[in-house]
């Protein structure tokens, strides 16, 4: 079993590439991916990149490349659930692009033509998964929800509300939606797997960069966990 893990910044992979070993760098399309075993697992990591466009170019060149049977996106998000704290988790069971919108046309927002649906699908497995490695990792509250996706950074309670109450998301960043767009398009299943960064809100531009290093560190450690686990199947 191979399995795929995109980050969109260095710092929430880089503790995985550490682990690594018999890795072989390949670089596509400005992208690096790092080919070896964590954990006794196959793994190719890669950095996409911040963003919807740069996310689905990573998916969609390692699927090519590597035919992953999975594929995790992780990394860091801002809250949309009012129960999380700085460091809790959020599993993705659908996700969504929340900048999507041609409801204009008569559209429900999000919708996505092509694949002609509005929640994509995570892996109920993989979801399954991903919330009991976190519920083993320590202190960590963890829920499963819709994460949303779309190209900003979302900093104000209006945008906060907006995208809470169109898609009752518990989280928001910028690529797990358009990574399972291009996994559904492919057939290929997948997993989202965020660590609260910030509120999503006026304050969430000064919490983000004091608190992103530590909540990319737990989802980290969840995924070690994870590979342990799949290593057991």
């Amino acid at each position: 079993m191979l399995i795929g893990i995109i980050g969109a910044m260095e710092l929430e992979v880089d503790g995985l590439k550490k682990l690594m070993t018999n890795e072989k760098i390949q670089k596509i399309s400005t992208i690096d991916f790092h080919r070896g075993t964590i954990n006794g697992v196959e793994t190719v990591v890669a950095v996409a990149g911040v963003g919807k466009v740069n996310a689905a170019v990573c998916a969609q060149t390692m699927i090519l490349t590597y035919s992953p049977d999975l594929i995790i996106n992780v990394g860091v998000a801002g809250g949309l659930w009012d129960g999380f704290k700085i460091g809790d988790i959020a599993v993705a069971d659908y996700v969504v692009e929340h900048d999507m919108d041609t409801s204009p046309l008569g559209d429900e927002k999000g919708f996505i033509t092509g694949i002609n649906m509005v929640k994509m699908p995570c892996d109920n497995k993989i979801s399954s998964m991903l919330e009991e490695a976190a519920k083993k990792v320590g202190e960590i509250s963890v829920k499963i929800g819709i994460i949303a996706s779309g190209d900003q950074f979302i900093n104000t309670q209006e945008e906060r509300d907006s995208i809470l109450n169109s898609f009752d998301a518990i989280a928001a960043e910028m690529e797990g939606g358009s990574i399972g767009h291009v996994c559904v398009m492919n057939n290929i299943p997948f997993g989202v797997l965020r660590a609260i960064s910030d509120g999503a809100n006026d304050d969430s531009h000064m919490d983000y960069p004091e608190f992103a290093k530590m909540a990319a560190n737990n989802s980290i450690k969840i995924i070690l966990e994870f590979l342990n686990k799949i290593s057991e199947v």
